[in-house]
C-alpha cells in the first residue's frame, strides 16, 4: 500500500531535474510504499493524474516543482515559450507548457488529504491563494514554500525586469542552495513517513535539519564566497514554511 503519493511535472527545461533526487531517494528506501506521477505533455495527462492521486488510499501527497501562489503548474517541454499560440500547443507536444494544473476549481479533488506543495509561493494566504482554497474545499492541511531560488525564477525575474543583475543568487551559490535542501528534504520526508509524524512534526524537522546545514556552513573553513549569501537564503527558506489547516494531522 503506497503511504505517499507524489506528483512530479516534467520538465525539459530542466529547471526541476533537481528534485528528482527525491524521487530516487524516496523510492529507493520506501519501495511500493511510495509512488511517483510523473505527467506527460498533454491536458488528459495532467486530468488523469490528478484523479489517479485523489483516488489513492495515500493521505500524504508531495508536489514537486513550480508554482505560484493561486496555482501549480505542470509539465513544460524543452521548446516551449510564452509567445506561442495555444493552437500550436494543442498540436505539438513539443510546444506543451501548463501553467494551470492545480488551482482552487480543482484543489477540492485532494479532500481529506494532507498537500505538501514544495513549490515557490505556495504559501502566500490570501483570498485567491491555493492554500487557502485548499483548506476551504476539504483538504485536511496544505504546507506552502515562498521563494526557492532556481535558475528558472531567477531568469524570468531578470527577464520582466522585476530584478537587478547584480543582486542575482549567483549560479554557484544556486547550485550549492539546491543540494543542501534536497539533502534536508530527502532526510525529513524519510524519517517523518517511516515514524508517522504530524504534518508540524515533518515541517519541525525540516526546519531543525536547516539549522544543522547553516550551522555547518558557518562553522565550515572552506573558503566559499558565497557562504553568506546561501545561509542567507537557507534562513528564508526555513521560515517562509507555512501550514494551513490542522497541522497535528498525522502523516499515514
Amino acid at each position: 500500500m503506497h503511504r505517499i503519493v507524489a506528483i512530479y511535472p516534467t520538465d525539459m527545461q530542466e529547471s526541476t531535474r533537481f528534485l528528482n533526487r527525491i524521487n530516487t531517494h524516496l523510492k529507493r528506501n520506501l519501495n511500493d510504499e511510495w509512488y511517483c506521477l510523473k505527467t506527460g505533455f498533454s491536458d488528459f495527462e495532467h486530468i488523469m493524474c490528478v484523479d489517479i492521486a485523489s483516488k489513492e488510499t495515500a493521505k500524504f501527497i508531495l508536489f514537486m516543482g513550480h508554482g505560484r501562489s493561486d496555482r501549480l503548474f505542470g509539465s513544460c517541454s524543452l521548446e516551449s515559450s510564452d509567445f506561442i499560440s495555444l493552437d500550436a500547443i494543442e498540436h505539438n507536444k513539443s510546444l506543451y507548457k501548463n501553467e494551470n494544473f492545480i488551482n482552487a476549481h480543482n484543489i477540492d479533488k485532494f479532500r481529506n488529504k494532507i498537500f505538501f506543495s514544495f513549490s515557490c509561493n505556495s504559501n502566500r494566504n490570501d483570498k485567491n491563494s491555493i492554500g487557502r482554497n485548499a483548506i476551504l474545499k476539504g483538504v485536511k492541511c496544505f504546507v506552502g514554500f515562498g521563494d526557492i531560488p532556481t535558475d528558472f525564477i531567477d531568469f524570468r525575474l531578470i527577464n520582466q525586469g522585476k530584478i537587478d543583475t547584480n543582486q542575482i543568487f549567483p549560479k554557484r551559490a544556486i547550485a550549492i542552495f539546491k543540494g543542501i535542501i534536497i539533502k534536508i528534504m530527502k532526510q525529513s520526508l524519510l524519517i517523518s513517513i517511516q515514524n508517522n509524524y504530524t504534518v508540524q512534526g515533518l515541517v519541525d524537522l525540516i526546519k531543525i535539519q536547516t539549522n544543522k546545514e547553516i550551522q555547518n556552513l558557518i562553522l565550515s573553513k572552506n573558503r566559499n564566497r558565497h557562504k553568506e549569501k546561501i545561509i542567507e537564503k537557507l534562513y528564508d527558506f526555513k521560515s517562509e514554511i507555512l501550514i494551513f489547516g490542522d497541522s497535528f494531522e498525522s502523516m499515514n
